[in-house]
């Protein structure tokens, strides 16, 4: 059984953790987009060296929850063979978990645009 102060002192401990993972959740997508450098290949709604992310979330948006781990993948690990013949190359400036919030905003484009 915690002792009142322990108890108080894991509180303080466990609000100060869930507070950093909040703010990490809250980074904006715009700014994760131009750390990883994401516009270098992609546009919004016109082709460019990858395909716009329009395309990506009209051809991947009725699978969102199976699509958000698939796209989150590929940003961090690279891919092929699905837009043509240049491939996505890795991207090493984003986490995984970074990676799902661009993912899942890309896909929400789809939703926006109706």
């Amino acid at each position: 059984m915690l002792h009142k102060k322990n108890s108080s002192m894991l509180l303080v401990a466990l609000t100060g953790l869930l507070a950093g993972s909040m703010a990490s959740a809250a980074e904006s997508v715009d700014k994760l987009i131009e750390a990883a450098r994401c516009d270098a290949c992609h546009q919004m709604s016109t082709n460019s060296l990858g395909p716009p992310w329009q395309a990506i979330a009209a051809r991947h948006a009725p699978d969102k929850q199976l699509m958000v781990d698939v796209l989150a993948r590929k940003i961090v690990r690279g891919g092929g063979g699905n837009w043509g013949d240049v491939p996505m190359v890795p991207n090493q400036l984003v986490t995984i978990e970074q990676a799902r919030v661009m993912a899942s905003w890309i896909l929400d484009l789809q939703a926006k645009k109706q």
